[in-house]
């Protein structure tokens, strides 16, 4: 997704790059300031001492050799003589490098003299002036990679963040009831976080620290490249340990995700069934529930910190290490003005305060992106962890599927037929048993039965919540050869456990019609009966409904539902005990509504009222997953003792 931003990428790469750059040059003037200016001399006075200097060192090189060849003649030993043949290629190779440095020298001679000022204070005043420059310059370039790195992480969080909710819609039902609904908030809001910040860090840090290292890397070699090598000895113990805290690391924030996922769920559960809570005086429960989970989350999370702390150190070991061994290399070498170090070369020519001090800037400048690098590695794995349980999300692939081409659904009223249906939610569990059923276009069907019996998962299967074993057909074709969203279309829902957002009545209603007019709403609202309450409500149409319709009654709320459905108008009606909550009064001219409403459209109604059973054309009864029998009311009084018990249980309880 990050190469949709590839010229962010690109701007931040530069300026980090230049970061780097100038982050290098800036500690690199430690030399000018040491060797130049603090002992009084201007550039011009040094490019002449130093030829001196190199002129000095080639006539001492040269006496050296002529002294050496003179005791090879007069030596005749084979062991003498390869040492004072290597004693003679060393102090060639000396004045080689004197004439190169005296080479470059010339070169820069006429700029110098040309542009740079004569007097030692003018020198250090321009210094200071290109280092304040240099670090001005530095932090614009900074600015602009972490502008560049955090609108990539920013747009890549929008991206996964969208292309995860798109594919949380298309889960079936059952999926989302498994892995929760805290569960999904996390990875969607949480996780997608955790991997914005790795990126951000990845293209940020990530580079710009190590294209800092690298220039000091470079300013050192420069300086002496053997020193520097001798002075990064430590440093494959150190990446081990690194290697090894990133292993642990990234196994401790999948588990403190895993947890804070769990925290989520408890959170949203205890919130959203608030009034069960103080219903059962369960407030003491929930609290040590909750705090069970929030601790094992503080462990993680302190184990990740102990983690880090531990990276933190182990960098900062490496930077002493490094440092405390340049010093002790580089302290002898100078003290004892050698090129020498345990008889192996460490310099082309004897270093000098200023240039010892120079390396040290560089290995300093080398050290602080370490420890900066320290907190890197911990939120790269708690990246990791968060793609681990993003990308499959965005990866797998809704098991209810569209065909590769689509049957057109026919205009017009729609028949509903079961053929042979079987369905279960767990392996060996069945829910329905071989059902099949006839329900002719523009005729009604109310099921009834024991909780449990499947009605609810038999009408599920009508808009393709799941896949069942068997066909469901309607329009004459199995469903499964239409798209599901011209499927769906054709389908009004209502059921009893109404699910209303918490936004104004008007966009509750016209959430089964967005272009809805407002006149068709309050018509819709007419029909349903919710007119009249909405009317009382302070801002009318425009009142807030609360969370999950708190605002309303439970009846308001089933009229609301019921308005939503008969906006959309569609072939096919499903009411699933929509009429549970609704008050005597209100149900009988509700049902002269949807007496009226259901002519001429196929309808599918639950239901333990018998009221209700007056809208049906015919009622199936069904018990443990399979149809008892189905007929008209005098067919089942006539020849189905459930029925006859249903009935008889609803009159005892309505005397």
């Amino acid at each position: 997704m990050t190469l949709k931003y590839r010229w962010s990428l690109l701007a931040s790469f530069f300026c980090s790059a230049m970061v780097a750059v100038l982050w290098s040059l800036n500690l690199g003037a430690v030399y000018p300031f040491v060797e130049i200016v603090i002992k009084g001399k201007s550039l011009h006075q040094w490019v002449a001492d130093e030829d001196v200097e190199s002129q000095q060192l080639i006539a001492n090189s040269q006496n050296s050799i002529r002294e050496l060849e003179a005791r090879l003649s007069d030596n005749p030993d084979p062991t003498e003589t390869s040492k004072i043949q290597s004693q003679i290629s060393a102090n060639l190779y000396d004045i080689q490098i004197q004439e190169t440095r005296s080479a470059g020298r010339a070169k820069l001679a006429p700029y110098i003299k040309k542009y740079a000022p004569a007097k030692p204070f003018t020198t250090l005043a321009y210094l200071m002036a290109l280092m304040f420059i240099g670090t001005v310059l530095r932090g614009l370039f900074l600015m602009g990679s972490m502008v560049s790195v955090a609108r990539v992480g920013q747009r890549t969080m929008l991206d996964m963040q969208n292309r995860v909710f798109q594919n949380v819609l298309d889960m079936e039902a059952s999926e989302l009831g498994v892995k929760g609904t805290g569960d999904l908030i996390s990875r969607i809001r949480g996780e997608t976080g955790a991997i914005c910040q790795a990126i951000t860090t990845l293209f940020g840090k990530t580079i710009r620290e190590p294209l800092k290292m690298t220039g000091c890397l470079v300013g050192a070699a420069w300086v002496n490249w053997r020193l520097l090598l001798f002075s990064l000895l430590i440093c494959p113990i150190a990446g081990y340990l690194m290697l090894k805290l990133a292993q642990v690391t990234k196994r401790a924030n999948k588990r403190a995700m895993e947890d804070s996922a769990k925290l989520l769920n408890r959170l949203y559960q205890a919130l959203t069934y608030m009034r069960v809570v103080k219903a059962f005086t369960n407030e003491d429960n929930e609290r040590k529930r909750f705090d069970l989970v929030a601790n094992d989350v503080y462990k993680k999370s302190m184990r990740i910190s102990v983690f880090g702390a531990l990276s933190r150190i182990n960098n900062e070991l490496l930077g002493v290490s490094m440092i405390s061994l340049s010093v002790l290399a580089g302290g002898y070498l100078v003290l004892n003005s050698t090129n020498y170090l345990f008889g192996i070369r460490m310099c082309d020519a004897p270093m000098g305060f200023g240039s010892l001090m120079m390396f040290f800037g560089f290995l300093i400048g080398i050290a602080d992106p370490l420890r900066k690098m320290a907190d890197v590695y911990n939120m790269i794995q708690g990246g990791v962890v968060a793609a681990d349980r993003v990308f499959p999300l965005i990866d797998q692939v809704p098991a209810i599927q569209d065909p590769e081409s689509p049957t057109e659904i026919p205009t017009g009223k729609l028949e509903i037929e079961f053929c042979n249906v079987h369905f279960e939610y767990e392996p060996e569990q069945p829910i329905l048993r071989g059902i099949s059923e006839h329900i002719p276009a523009g005729t009604s069907l109310a099921v009834l039965g024991h909780n449990g019996c499947g009605k609810s998962t038999l009408i599920n299967l009508i808009p393709r919540f799941f896949e069942a074993d068997g066909q469901v057909r309607i329009g004459g074709q199995d469903i499964r050869n239409y798209a599901v969203k011209s499927l769906r279309q054709k389908i009004g829902y209502v059921t009893q456990q109404t699910m209303l957002f918490n936004d104004s009545i008007t966009q509750n209603i016209a959430y089964a019609k967005p272009e809805a007019t407002h006149e068709e709403i309050v018509a819709a609202a007419q029909k349903a009966h919710a007119h009249e309450f909405i009317s009382q409500m302070e801002f009318g149409y425009d009142s807030m409904m609360g969370e999950h319709g708190g605002k309303l009654s439970g009846g308001q709320r089933q009229r609301i539902s019921l308005a939503r459905a008969i906006l959309k108008d569609p072939e096919i009606l499903i009411l699933d005990e929509a009429t549970s909550q609704i008050d005597p009064e209100s149900e009988k001219l509700i049902h002269e509504t949807l007496a009226e409403f259901i002519q001429g459209r196929t309808t599918v109604l639950i239901t333990h009222r018998m009221s209700t059973l007056e809208l049906a054309d015919k009622i199936m009864i069904m018990r443990e997953g399979q149809i008892v029998d189905c007929g008209t009311h005098e067919q089942l009084l006539s020849r189905c003792p459930d029925y006859r018990r249903m009935r008889n249980l609803q009159l005892e309880e309505a005397a």
